[in-house]
């Protein structure tokens, strides 16, 4: 704005003008309570990052939750083209896809190896290399040989971390914590319960932490009880705050500074869905339907609980139906358990669908050397061995040395022949020389 003042000077008898331009009173610049989606900042002048889910992020500072691909505050950063499915933690770091390694995956790994953790050391070898960089050559028509001695293995041995394995050698069940072709590669430490065998995704994250493999840490402002494994909070740690992510702040024109948890109105009745409410947050307290939970009793109870009834603020199932289980009762029961189910913590089945097999998940196929394959839950031969075998497993031959009978098997169960020794030997078990 500018006004025209003319000043009439005596004592030079000259006419000035003068041009005054005046500045707005600082109380007259106004700052934005909320923005429009999309935007953030004291004027929301600034554009949230192209990373930010559903293109919102926090007024204060445009910190959002960020979209596959992205990360950092402001989700302003890609993750590497070497992460797991694109996706990376809250630092850029990730998992690595087969054949490279590093904080960010930057680093590839020897041309030999399959899999590696360092540039040092191969964890995985391709079908005819063997050593620790892969470099060294053996010759096993196709097959694969020991990643030590480079000897062919003509009846694979499984790997100690995995039962049981193909004829391949790689693993069809990994020990709990474990995942990959070979079991070598760890779960990450917030899966609840390990990860799939084969991309290593957790079935469930450790309180604190979401995304498919459990490696992002909930927003700091959910409440104590985390998130959801796509980082929505189960709840907000305060009032002030909303979103998904508990991560925007509520309108300094609410009540006490609180607000709608999801659409940051002003709170001013109970949402239909509640029964009881708390009027100062607009949270339900108590839900209408025992199948509902969350703040405003928005969600569905899972349907694998038992009568879809679960805890109005966690979501957690307080039983499951069966055949299924964990926290939200959202994973089957191995295919090889019983009608009776399984364990509603470990998922171990409490009884096999069948003899012919045996484990904790009952997975794991009998023995053929086993009488008609049937074995017991530890997978002992349930109905003795087939002919000429014996012990608990019937992985143990009779002799040679015994002469055959007309009955079945040349010994007994304790390895006795059970006819006189062929010529040149004696003894129970016809295995001394004469």
């Amino acid at each position: 704005m500018r006004q025209l003042y003319r000043w009439l000077l005596p004592n030079w008898q000259r006419l000035f003008t003068v041009y005054v331009r005046w500045l707005p009173d600082s109380s007259d610049i106004s700052s934005c309570d909320t923005c429009k989606t999309g935007y953030w900042g004291s004027t929301c002048n600034n554009a949230c990052s192209a990373g930010c889910e559903g293109a919102v992020c926090g007024i204060n500072d445009g910190s959002c939750t960020c979209r596959p691909g992205y990360y950092y505050l402001r989700c302003d950063q890609t993750c590497s083209l070497y992460c797991v499915n694109n996706i990376c933690s809250a630092n850029g770091s990730c998992e690595c896809v087969e054949g490279h390694y590093g904080y960010r995956c930057e680093n590839t790994c020897t041309n030999n190896c399959q899999a590696c953790t360092d540039g040092t050391q191969c964890t995985v070898c391709p079908a005819g290399r063997h050593g620790p960089l892969c470099n060294l050559v053996c010759d096993c028509k196709g097959g694969l040989c020991d990643m030590v001695t480079g000897e062919c293995n003509d009846q694979f041995t499984c790997p100690t971390q995995c039962t049981p394995c193909s004829a391949t050698g790689d693993c069809t069940v990994c020990q709990a914590g474990l995942y990959g072709p070979q079991c070598s590669q760890t779960c990450t430490s917030s899966c609840y319960d390990g990860c799939e065998i084969n991309t290593g995704a957790c079935f469930v994250c450790k309180i604190g932490y979401y995304g498919p493999f459990c490696n992002y840490i909930c927003s700091l402002t959910c409440s104590d009880l985390g998130c959801h494994q796509n980082g929505t909070c189960y709840q907000c740690s305060n009032t002030n705050v909303y979103g998904l992510n508990c991560n925007i702040q509520c309108s300094s024109l609410c009540m006490n500074g609180t607000c709608d948890r999801w659409t940051g109105k002003c709170p001013l009745i109970c949402y239909i869905r509640c029964e009881l409410c708390d009027t100062s947050t607009g949270n339900c307290i108590k839900c209408k339907q025992s199948n509902n939970y969350g703040s405003n009793c928005q969600y569905y109870c899972n349907t694998g609980c038992l009568n879809q009834t679960c805890n109005h603020t966690t979501g957690a199932c307080f039983s499951c139906n069966n055949g299924q289980w964990g926290p939200f009762c959202n994973t089957s029961c191995s295919n090889g358990c019983s009608p009776s189910g399984c364990d509603r913590e470990s998922g171990k089945c409490n009884e096999c669908a069948n003899k012919t097999v045996y484990g904790d998940f009952c997975e794991t196929p009998c023995s053929t050397l086993c009488t008609n394959n049937q074995c017991e839950r530890n997978g002992e031969c349930l109905l003795g061995c087939e002919t000429n075998h014996l012990s608990q497993m019937c992985k143990t031959k009779c002799s040679v040395t015994c002469n055959a009978t007309t009955i079945g098997s040349r010994c007994d169960e304790l390895g006795r022949c059970l006819e006189a020794c062929v010529q040149r030997y004696t003894g129970e078990d016809c295995e001394t020389s004469k």
